[in-house]
């Protein structure tokens, strides 16, 4: 799995504010009404903000080392559509979204429209911010859950055959107070794990649009 891929399916799923640990004892699916008043209070709650920045802690677990892979970075989203994800330690590399264009930064230089999956996820991930893709959603399966402390978790199930062939399910913890996800997991289909932990998130800040170019 490269690396663009796994940065891509980890905005959807913050953006989409679902999923984690559904399996988690004591846990609830939420099914009928509940699912629905739950989405539509994820969406609403996504549209009273026009920006969005988080910082993040990304670690990864292999079978092919013995050490977790941990990288740093922040996340940044300007309405309607420039969207900036920027890894900076141990190693910079951004990628960037900005009216339809996609744009990969590196030590090597900036790259435009490096590739077709890096577009189609682009749309993917602006269409969970006016959330169509969470009403309309045809390469996930999504399940609801509340455990006995009131946490509502989810999980994400592929049916899509690209996203199917690379991950088992992906996850996340919500805030239940923002509705936005606190922790990713995404397991790949080989047994590989990444964890995303977002801290510090601030909607609807002044971001500059040099950001995004």
């Amino acid at each position: 799995m490269n690396h663009s891929k796994t940065i891509l399916l980890s905005l959807i799923v913050l953006l989409l504010g679902a999923p984690l640990f559904a399996q988690e004892a004591g846990s609830t699916e939420l099914t009928g009404e509940k699912k629905t008043a739950l989405v539509n209070s994820i969406d609403k709650a996504h549209k009273q903000f026009s920006t969005l920045s988080a910082n993040f802690t990304q670690e990864k677990t292999s079978t092919l080392f013995t050490d977790k892979v941990v990288q740093k970075g922040k996340m940044q989203y300007k309405a309607p559509k420039q969207l900036r994800w920027e890894y900076t330690s141990p190693k910079a590399m951004t990628v960037i979204f900005t009216n339809g264009k996609v744009l990969l930064k590196t030590e090597k230089g900036t790259t435009a429209n490096p590739n077709k999956m890096l577009g189609e996820m682009g749309t993917m991930i602006i269409n969970t911010i006016n959330g169509s893709f969470l009403k309309e959603n045809t390469d996930f399966k999504t399940r609801f859950y509340k455990n006995k402390a009131g946490q509502v978790t989810a999980v994400l199930t592929p049916v899509n055959k690209k996203i199917k062939a690379y991950y088992k399910d992906i996850s996340i913890v919500l805030n239940s107070s923002t509705l936005l996800a606190d922790t990713v997991v995404l397991t790949e289909t080989n047994g590989d794990v990444t964890t995303i932990t977002f801290t510090d998130k601030k909607p609807n800040t002044t971001l500059s649009d040099s950001l995004f170019k």
